[in-house]
């Protein structure tokens, strides 16, 4: 169950402990739909697709360059959304009623996985992104095939996270 909870967060949705709102620098509680439309800023959207240990997941990426990383996959419906954020990580795993609110520290402490939001970043971004991925996820002992598209510009970027109050932490 573990190595599914890594691969989330690569691709999927990250689970942990405590659900707090980014909108208060991941200091409130449950968190509501967050403004997502900005003028003058680079905005990308990619589609993904996960392939591990018997499991096969699409998902879209968007991002707010500098600024925000959302995640959201689904196979028929969806699983989870994770927010990436400079200073915190936001993952709600809608399927299991679970989420994690926290810091990268605390993503360190809960997964034993090392990132920031600038490595992160690079890392889907680049053009070997799937490979980038796919070589994390093999450090936790999963194998995994991903595939990323490569990243369009948009103009207006929209993408509500919301977590429930009624959700529980793993």
């Amino acid at each position: 169950m573990k190595r599914y909870l890594i691969l989330m967060l690569m691709g999927l949705a990250l689970l942990a402990t405590g659900c707090r709102s980014l909108r208060n620098g991941a200091a409130d509680s449950h968190g509501g739909n967050e403004p997502t439309t900005t003028a003058g800023r680079n905005l990308y959207s990619t589609n993904f697709t996960v392939s591990a240990q018997g499991l096969q997941a699409n998902g879209q990426m968007r991002m707010m360059e500098d600024s925000i990383i959302w995640v959201s996959a689904s196979k028929v419906i969806e699983l989870g959304r994770v927010r990436f954020t400079p200073d915190s990580v936001v993952a709600y795993a809608i399927v299991m009623n679970r989420c994690f609110s926290g810091t990268y520290d605390d993503l360190y402490r809960r997964f034993q996985f090392r990132t920031d939001f600038k490595t992160l970043a690079e890392t889907v971004r680049a053009e070997d992104a799937g490979q980038r991925l796919a070589d994390m996820a093999r450090r936790f002992g999963i194998e995994a095939m991903i595939t990323v598209e490569p990243w369009k510009r948009v103009d207006r970027l929209t993408f509500p996270f919301s977590v429930p109050k009624t959700v529980k932490p793993l």
